[in-house]
């Protein structure tokens, strides 16, 4: 030990309780645990007047002030004297790879204004021990929430090549945080320290030969440090086999490393890899998180701009609590789909909840929008309007089912102008002929183009002259489907692309005839996916039993594709509508394999060594290695000519890619909860990830160049449609079609992240951007809904900006919290 000793000088010692609020068990568990545990740290807080308690997840800390005013009130003096060091400032760990920016930022938006309320002051120390792996865009993040350092436990060494336990951690955009890795385990068990101490202090990096820091305390179902873990470290200090060994917390210890002085080694970009199956485990709650973003941010854009334009209340206390409660059903292991099947259903229904709420916060908006337009009455039209929530012009093609008059229809907007139309399978299973009040029940489909956070009225028209045959169209023959801009013939045999042509230039990017779209592959390993590198391999395909055309155009051509394996059904529509440039494959899985994984390949014609992922803001690429990684919604290849290809859907994160194939992990059912050396019994009863039916959305995007601007917005508009709805005769004063924001259409690279109002001033709109590229960014918008106003940007490649704007429409910057930066707040860290 003579070594060990030479090397440190000081050793902090962090007694910390990782408390898991979801995990073997539910919430309800969690919470229970949340007062013992938190009670337990009190108690040996006044027996030990040097023991110094580390907590970092503001959830927690909430459910005692709502349970246990007395024990609140213990905790926030143990807090502010600094007895208790208050890191992390989110509300809980997340995962740190699956949530998009927007809820990121709320994670230390909320958690550090509730410090800050509650408490005086805010975290400086970031904590996510457990997590599995930590996006490239965090470092940014962090600094925005005003922290400087970052505690973290995955990947292990054994995991990426990064020797170092302390670093200088840079990430998307250039913004950086201290980091630590923590050397082993953030955990121990109730007893001496001895081992663990030996076991830490054996993988520490050699550059820390004068601090060092150890965690220590019962974890995971809470319990924090023991009377045997502290007298324990107190003898340890005492014969000074290690150093010198203090209560401290993080906080502390990263102070100290400033003072010294000391340059650190710099990581750029993400830490990745760890527990490669959760990036697809539970698909459910995978799909529900993401709904619930696009829903939440949603409702805020259009409670905003109806706050901004027609006076209507912002209903803040509402939607604060369904954003609480979407960052708690983040935590690590809830979204990724590592708990115990009550737990995971617990959340599905909480998220249905937000959802629930965001809808009717979107429909209030809306109806009152809708309420005001000036709709002239003509009894042979049904109005229709299509509602925007993005900052750009929205080309689509709108769907609706409606009762309306029998005979021919025609469908225009209110300035006279016709657009083709066609009827589409009805949601509803009935006789089309069947006649309600005299009115015939359908669905049809139409091209609408919407101004940016703005509405268009259309009307749908009974008419006796059947519609013209619009000049440009979709169409379907065979196996083939094409438009304007794209050709596409379906394969009968493998349900794949035969070709994939761009009309433009005559490009095929079609794959070798034969290639491979569904792999059904054996999956033994637990829920995790522990030591899972890669889930590409042999397996079976899918057989396809039929393949017709389900629509013919004008708008819309389609054709659909069925397949079986053993009990498991794949359907797939193959959709061109009349002006996309990109292919649509609406997708339909029945999964009743149990230990077993579905990876759906989209191989073309492109072959490339590295693919680009999209992150929360920007993209990371990686080598086309097969390995397991997460993204967000897109994957790309591009080939020697310049010629792209990006894969985007609605609904997953997990993804490969082997050559340019890129394949998306669609389906994956190991056993809730299942985590090894621990065997499954044939005489055991379990539950399996993944059974029955899901439905996403992909498309396939043919581009040249390496511009992702065009591949971000489709994703936006998968994640959050445009809306249609029916509306009656009335007059009012706004126009059949307006815009409220300008000027994003010149710089596409310019993404809106968020809407809503000012944290400290309701009446004050806040706007949140990101210049998803790797060069700089100008543009200069004007805000209809803000009095017309402009607004000047320069942006930074990758950089996040905050901006308030004022009702006399004063421009002020702010930082991710919301505060000026120049603003300055006291440090939990250096009590009161």
């Amino acid at each position: 030990m003579s070594e060990q000793k030479s090397r440190f000088a000081t050793i902090h010692m962090v007694g910390h309780a990782h408390l898991d609020p979801v995990w073997l068990w539910r919430w309800t568990e969690g919470y229970q645990e949340a007062r013992a545990t938190l009670a337990a740290a009190v108690a040996l807080l006044e027996e030990f007047e040097d023991y110094v308690f580390t907590f970092e997840q503001v959830a927690v800390v909430d459910w005692i002030r709502e349970s246990d005013p007395q024990l609140f009130s213990r905790l926030r003096d143990l807090i502010v004297s600094g007895r208790i060091a208050m890191v992390g400032g989110w509300w809980v760990e997340p995962d740190c790879n699956l949530p998009n920016l927007e809820s990121f930022v709320r994670q230390g938006l909320i958690g550090q204004r509730y410090l800050l309320e509650h408490f005086g002051g805010i975290a400086n120390v970031g904590l996510n021990a457990d997590p599995f792996g930590h996006s490239a865009a965090l470092p940014q993040v962090l600094a925005g929430h005003r922290i400087a350092s970052y505690c973290f436990l995955r990947p292990g060494p054994h995991e990426i090549d990064m020797p170092h336990t302390l670093f200088e951690w840079q990430g998307l955009g250039g913004a950086s945080v201290a980091a630590y890795r923590i050397p082993h385990e953030y955990c121990t068990t109730a007893e001496n320290v001895d081992r663990h101490m030996e076991s830490a202090v054996s993988k520490i990096g050699a550059a820390l030969k004068d601090e060092a820091m150890v965690f220590y305390g019962v974890g995971n179902h809470g319990g924090g440090p023991t009377r045997r873990n502290l007298k324990s470290i107190e003898a340890l200090d005492a014969d000074s086999r290690f150093g010198r060994l203090i209560m401290s917390g993080p906080d502390r210890y990263f102070e100290a490393r400033r003072k010294n002085g000391r340059p650190m080694p710099v990581h750029e970009g993400e830490l990745q890899r760890h527990a490669a199956g959760c990036y697809a485990a539970f698909a459910k709650i995978k799909q529900m998180n993401l709904k619930a973003e696009a829903a939440l941010l949603e409702a805020e854009r259009y409670a905003t701009l109806s706050a901004a334009t027609q006076g209507v209340p912002y209903p803040c206390e509402k939607l604060d609590e369904a954003w609480k409660t979407l960052l708690f059903n983040q935590f690590h292991d809830i979204l990724p789909g590592s708990s115990i099947l009550p737990a995971c259903e617990d959340a599905v229904h909480a998220l249905g909840g937000v959802i629930a709420t965001a809808d009717r916060v979107t429909n209030r908006a809306l109806q009152i929008a809708a309420r005001d337009i000036a709709i002239p009455a003509d009894e042979e039209t049904q109005p229709v309007i299509v509602f925007n929530p993005h900052p750009f012009e929205a080309e689509i093609t709108a769907e609706l089912e409606l009762s309306f008059l029998p005979g021919n229809w025609i469908v225009s907007a209110e300035d006279g102008e016709e657009t083709p139309w066609q009827k589409i399978r009805a949601d509803a299973t009935i006789r089309e002929e069947d006649i309600f009040r005299d009115r015939y029940r359908a669905r049809i489909a139409f091209p609408a183009k919407v101004p940016a956070f703005g509405h268009r009225l259309y009307r749908v028209r009974r008419t006796d002259t059947p519609q013209a045959t619009p000049q440009v169209q979709a169409r379907a023959h065979g196996t083939t489907i094409e438009n304007a801009h794209l050709r596409v013939t379906i394969n009968p045999q493998t349900g794949w692309l035969d070709e994939f042509v761009t009309l433009a230039d005559g490009q095929d990017l079609a794959p070798a005839k034969g290639a491979i779209h569904t792999v059904v592959s054996a999956d033994g390993s637990d829920t995790w996916g522990h030591r899972v590198e890669t889930y590409v391999g042999q397996g079976r395909q899918f057989e396809v039993e039929s393949i017709h055309i389900e629509d013919a155009g004008p708008v819309r051509a389609a054709i659909r594709v069925n397949a079986r394996l053993g009990r498991s059904r794949l359907s797939e529509l193959f959709v061109l509508d009349s002006a996309a440039r990109s292919l649509e494959i609406r997708t339909e899985i029945d999964w009743h394999e149990e230990l077993h994984l579905l990876k759906l390949r989209y191989p073309t014609a492109i072959s490339a060594s590295t693919a680009r992922y999209q992150m929360q803001y920007g993209y990371v690429e990686r080598p086309a290695d097969e390995l397991e990684y997460p993204g967000q919604r897109w994957v790309s290849v591009a080939g020697s000519d310049g010629k792209r290809i990006s894969v985007i859907n609605n609904a997953k994160y997990a993804y490969d890619c082997v050559d340019g194939d890129i394949g998306i992990t669609a389906a994956r059912s190991p056993v809730f909860a299942w985590h090894d050396p621990r065997e499954l019994r044939d005489n055991e009863h379990y539950h399996y990830q993944d059974q029955g039916l899901q439905r996403f959305s992909v498309r396939l995007l043919p581009q040249t160049g390496d511009d992702m601007a065009e591949a971000n917005r489709l994703a936006e508009m998968m994640v959050m449609p445009p809306r249609v709805m029916m509306e009656s005769f009335h007059p009012g004063d706004m126009p059949a079609a307006r815009g409220l924001i300008s000027g994003l259409e010149e710089a596409p690279g310019l993404r809106l992240t968020a809407l809503k109002p000012w944290e400290d001033d309701p009446a004050t709109t806040v706007m949140r951007f990101v210049n998803d590229t790797s060069g700089p960014i100008a543009a200069r918008l004007g805000l209809d809904f803000a009095g017309g106003h402009l607004l000047s940007l320069d942006l930074e490649p990758f950089e996040i900006r905050t901006l308030a704007v004022t009702p006399s429409g004063k421009i002020v910057t702010l930082d991710l919290l919301e505060f000026e930066p120049d603003r300055q707040f006291h440090l939990l860290s250096e009590g009161i």
